[in-house]
């Protein structure tokens, strides 16, 4: 009798299994392929009002700017990853971009070894940042909100607040320059992007660095050393986010302390995008076509005349959605039951 009835409970429980695996499944797709389907939509309705838009000049200002934005946007999603924020990017994108400029115009340094010395001073802050959620045990969110604003003081204390106008020929054409009617930025994407793509997906670090931030405790148990991996996030991503800011100053011809800001919201919205479209997956792939999405966006925007109040309500609208659809993913993976 006992039996039986056990039976009885059990046998349904099991038939309902496969559905709610398929409706997992389902919402997981629907999400994935809502973000294509959503800008898909986008671009139709701005080419029939902007014919333009889908021009190869205007194709190749979208993917200019997504270089620049690329690096920043890595490295963000590199430490979302891994279960972090870093708020300090568009900062240190702004210091390495200042401190190159400094050290090239205003104390005559060869233009090698100013761009190194901008890229190590990201490195080391985010080795800052790494250590002080690390060994500090601080919420990276705060750290790195302290970082942005010691920053800033920085910013304005090795320039006085005045930009930087006059930089070598050669550092321009870093931003400016092309081989075989390719911008020099666009290279240099696609060498980060091949190199972070192998990290995060062909080696045991990147890997890792991805399970911490779905399962921080079954890393803990299988022995992952999440200190180590967690203060790598961090440095990787500072040591990125300096490409962004020189290659922006390069691009400009000018560096100034507020350079590195825009940086922080779309970084941070490309690095969302990116933890989304594949479910988790290929951070470095979604990111890439995060940033995509976005500049295309911020671009189409812009010729439909557009005044700023409508690019930052895109922004935060879509950086909403990225969350939303990111807690989603993320419940419909864990089989997390949701609100009645």
């Amino acid at each position: 009798m006992n039996k039986s009835n056990s039976n009885a409970v059990s046998t349904p429980a099991l038939a309902n299994e496969p559905a709610e695996k398929a409706s997992r499944k389902g919402n997981l797709h629907l999400i994935q392929y809502g973000i294509f389907i959503i800008f898909g939509l986008y671009y139709v309705i701005v080419t029939i009002l902007r014919p333009g838009f889908l021009s190869l000049g205007n194709f190749y200002d979208i993917f200019i700017e997504t270089s620049i934005i690329s690096f920043v946007s890595f490295g963000e999603a590199i430490v979302i990853a891994a279960g972090g924020l870093d708020l300090s990017v568009g900062n240190m994108a702004g210091a390495a971009a200042m401190l190159t400029c400094h050290l090239m115009s205003n104390m005559g340094y060869d233009i090698w070894v100013s761009i190194v010395a901008g890229v190590a001073i990201g490195g080391l802050i985010g080795l800052g940042n790494g250590l002080m959620v690390t060994r500090l045990h601080m919420n990276s969110l705060i750290a790195t909100l302290g970082t942005m604003f010691v920053l800033v003081g920085f910013l304005y204390g090795i320039t006085g607040g005045v930009s930087v106008h006059i930089v070598p020929e050669n550092f321009e054409y870093l931003g400016n320059g092309t081989f075989l009617n390719i911008p020099i930025p666009m290279y240099i994407m696609a060498v980060v992007f091949v190199l972070a793509y192998l990290f995060m997906e062909k080696t045991s670090y990147g890997r890792n660095i991805t399970m911490i931030g779905g399962n921080i405790e079954a890393c803990r148990l299988s022995g992952v050393n999440i200190k180590k991996l967690t203060l790598m996030t961090f440095v990787i991503c500072g040591f990125l986010s300096t490409f962004s800011g020189i290659l922006l100053a390069a691009r400009q011809a000018v560096g100034n302390v507020d350079l590195g800001e825009r940086f922080l919201l779309e970084g941070f919205i490309a690095a969302m995008l990116g933890t989304v479209i594949f479910n988790g997956k290929n951070i470095i792939t979604g990111t890439l076509l995060g940033a995509i999405f976005l500049v295309s966006l911020l671009n189409g925007l812009t010729l439909l005349g557009a005044g700023p109040q409508w690019m930052y309500f895109a922004q935060g609208a879509l950086l909403l959605v990225a969350i939303m659809a990111n807690y989603y993913s993320k419940r419909s993976m864990l089989k997390l039951p949701g609100k009645k």
